[in-house]
């Protein structure tokens, strides 16, 4: 299956992203940096997330790379927006 569509959210300032690279690595996924992937276990569900942020025009790009039958597109996405909205 192809990868979902990337999301782009505007405003993520270097605290907001600290803050949310932060909440990330309580949850036990680690970001190391302004770019990469991670996987992330949930479950059966093995998710590989892609992040590219960038400080200078404030946006934070995440893309799902493997989406499957137990974790669509539309899932994992919501959840990702979910967190990103929960840092202001």
């Amino acid at each position: 299956m192809a990868p979902c569509a990337a999301q782009v959210f505007s405003g993520i300032t270097p605290e907001r992203f600290n803050s949310l690279v932060q909440e990330a690595a309580a949850s036990g996924i680690t970001i190391s940096g302004n770019q990469g992937q991670t996987v992330v276990h949930h479950g059966l569900v093995k998710a590989q997330i892609s992040w590219n942020y960038k400080a200078a025009s404030q946006t934070l790009t995440l893309q799902y790379l493997n989406p499957g039958f137990l974790a669509p597109c539309d899932t994992v996405n919501g959840m990702l927006h979910d967190l990103v909205a929960s840092r202001p």
